[in-house]
Parts: structure tokens; sequence; C-alpha cells
């Protein structure tokens, strides 16, 4: 990731673009919103072990990884509050945590959701998806028109230009969803086509789902993240357009 496309990003997809990250999290939903980091520890290990028989040797690793990898990641992205040398972990006031769509995605369990929030965590491959899902087949140079149109415009920064993103989209962008084999794409034609994939179907499903009061459901919950955003939220029709959640980074 450069400099330059971090406001591409989204923290939040990201950071929970890892099993052990998402099971902190819905541990700490489940259980309280303080939790020793012995206590912590020992729920992961014997969910990835899938046993509640553990040894110290097994709980000890999982403790590591924790301090060195997951809850440093956590604090960054303003999940939960936590110092190196302390032994309890405190979830934050994230507004995400409110969010039933949010629970959803946490309780996902695929082997290759991981590599899926992953990719979901740049806009261009969001949008991609987004308007692939709606119409199954584009080129790639569509593909570049289409997300300059909906990035966002901001006076601190030059959007790209088509042919910019279009590079990006042949060299990293498109070659990353086709090896999650969430799209088909042909360098030689630069023809990209969508793939049914069942978790991302299920991510789709959870974010754009649309019944009676679906409009009413959404202005809800973007008012409830109103107060938590630097921009106001504003309403969406369209599938290729995500709820400023899941475009715009959360600073606290």
């Amino acid at each position: 990731m450069t400099e330059s496309d971090t406001y591409l990003r989204n923290p939040t997809l990201e950071c929970i673009a890892s099993r052990h990250r998402r099971e902190c999290l819905l541990a700490l939903n489940r259980w309280g919103s303080t939790l020793p980091l012995k206590q912590l520890a020992a729920y992961l290990a014997a969910t990835e072990q899938e046993t509640s028989s553990l040894g110290t040797t097994e709980i000890e690793a999982m403790q590591v990884q924790l301090t060195h990898i997951h809850l440093p990641a956590l604090e960054s992205a303003n999940f939960i509050s936590w110092k190196e040398d302390d032994d309890v972990v405190q979830i934050a006031t994230h507004p995400a945590l409110n969010d039933p769509r949010f629970e959803q995605l946490l309780k996902i369990d695929a082997d290759d959701v991981d590599a899926i929030l992953s990719a979901l965590s740049h806009e261009y491959r969001r949008i991609t998806l987004t308007v692939l899902e709606a119409e199954q087949t584009k080129s790639r140079t569509e593909l570049a028109h289409e997300i300059r149109h909906r990035l966002p415009e901001t006076a601190h920064r030059e959007l790209p230009s088509a042919e910019e993103i279009g590079l990006l989209l042949h060299h990293v962008h498109l070659p990353t969803l086709d090896e999650i084999d969430v799209i088909d794409f042909d360098p030689a034609t630069d023809d990209v086509s969508f793939n049914d994939h069942p978790v991302l179907e299920r991510i789709f499903a959870i974010i754009f789902e649309r019944d009676d009061s679906a409009v009413e459901k959404l202005d809800g919950f973007l008012e409830g993240l109103a107060d938590s955003y630097q921009e106001a939220s504003r309403g969406t029709n369209s599938k290729a357009d995500w709820p400023h959640f899941w475009n715009d980074p959360y600073y606290g």
C-alpha cells in the first residue's frame, strides 16, 4: 500500500480480515466489555483447536499472537483499548459494534472469508465487485471509468485518471480478485466477469438485502453513525454505492 492510496483503504474491513480478530470482538460482545487477556487467549486457542482441553503451551502461544499481532491491530482500528503491559482488554466505542450487520460479518464462518474481506477493504475492488455483481461482465476500461466516476471528490487531492486506475486494475486489483475466484479476468482481452461465490454472496446479502423497510433501516443506520464520522452520511439506492460505513475510514 502506498501513501497515496491510503485513503482508499478501509481500516475496519482490513482489521476484521482475520478470524482471530473477529473472534476477539465476538468474545468481548458476548462476555462483557472487559476481559482478562489470558481468558481471551484461552478462548481463541480453544476455538482454533476445536477443543476445551488445552495445555499451557497452546494458551501461551495464542497470548503471544494476541499481544504482538491482533490486539495492536484492533486498537489501531479503534475497536479496543489495550496497553501492552495490561492484563485486560476493553472494547471501545467504534460505531460498527452497534450495527447488527457488522456482527453478522463477524460470524461468517468459511475458509476464504479472510481473503474476501481483505479484498473488499480497497475502494477499487469494492466498486469493481458491486458493479460486476449487477452487470456480470465489463471491460477493464469500463470498470476504470466506473471507479473514477464513483470516487468521492475532495479538495485535498486530485482524482486519478481513468488510465491510472486502469493500470492499477490490470496489475494489482483484478489479479487479486481473480486469485480468490470472485471474478474471471482475461488480460489478453481485458474482459472481466463476475463469479458467484458463496462468501461474497453472503456479504452482499448482509449489506444490501432489501425489504419494504430497507430505506428506513438504512437511514437509521446512517443516522447512528453520523456523530462518529467526519462526513455526514447519505442514503443509497444502488448496490454500487456502499453505505458510508464501508467507504469512509473511521478515525474516531
